[in-house]
């Protein structure tokens, strides 16, 4: 169990391998109203099992320029795949396998429609997961071009992809300096959130859209500038999402289940 402790202390806390920081992603759940915020973190480390299957629920490589509507969302999706496997005798497999381009934006949506009329530790399960994922919605490198992947429109966009890849390390932490936050921020962050009100599948693809096509521009402007957010543009990404999170747990009505008043070692905050 102590090795299974700090080996989570370890993951949580390697700057350049998520989306936001931890600490970022838990500060997003906290003002949101998720118990437990520490606890949104589970799908990075879930995500280590199979990173080729799983990595891609946490991002989408828009093209630059892309405009996110309803239906963009939905034409990034996890499809269900056959695949022979010769080791075990030809066996077909039923395998779930992402866009390679990134599914994030459905994946919020799949996630929100599979919490309807979930109880008790399922609930719990699916309401950490988008919480989570909603965090990564308003990370502006995580919606955009990556490496030498091809983006969302079948293109590589070599040196927008190499610079993502390079300053992702630095985004994920951009906000991490100024927390918790001083009165200057915490009047900034308080000023950029929104009153969201989802009462349909429609209205959150929207609201994603609108985070999402945020983000995009932001990745642009900074990948245009050769500079990481500022502080302002950091906190305002961030309270985009806590915004929209605050809707969805809203519109699913349902809080979640008691849990240990501590959580795990992995999962606390390191000052």
């Amino acid at each position: 169990m102590a090795a299974a402790a700090v080996a989570a202390v370890l993951i949580l806390t390697a700057g350049g391998a998520w989306a936001w920081s931890s600490r970022t992603h838990a500060f997003i759940a906290e003002r949101a109203g998720v118990r437990h915020p520490w606890y949104v973190n589970f799908p990075d480390l879930i995500r280590r099992e199979n990173l080729p299957l799983l990595a891609p629920l946490h991002h989408h490589n828009a093209a630059p320029k892309t405009v996110v509507t309803r239906e963009y969302v939905d034409r990034f999706r996890v499809e269900e795949r056959d695949l022979v496997d010769p080791a075990a005798g030809g066996v077909v497999l039923r395998v779930p396998v992402p866009h390679p381009a990134g599914v994030l934006y459905r994946k919020i949506v799949d996630l929100y429609e599979a919490a309807q009329g979930k109880t008790g530790w399922e609930f719990d399960y699916y309401l950490f997961c988008i919480a989570h994922y909603i965090g990564d919605l308003s990370q502006p490198l995580h919606n955009c071009p990556y490496g030498d992947k091809a983006a969302a429109d079948g293109r590589v966009y070599p040196e927008m992809g190499r610079w993502a890849r390079e300053m992702h390390g630095e985004f994920d932490g951009a906000l991490d300096p100024y927390l918790p936050l001083d009165d200057e921020g915490e009047g900034l962050f308080r000023s950029f959130l929104r009153r969201v009100v989802i009462l349909s599948v429609d209205d959150l693809k929207e609201e994603i859209a609108r985070v999402a096509n945020d983000a995009i521009a932001l990745a642009a402007t900074c990948h245009g500038e050769g500079r990481i957010m500022t502080k302002r543009e950091a906190l305002h990404q961030a309270a985009a999402s806590v915004s929209l999170l605050r809707a969805v747990l809203a519109s699913l009505s349902r809080p979640a289940t008691p849990l240990p008043d501590r959580p795990p070692v992995g999962l606390r905050e390191k000052r």
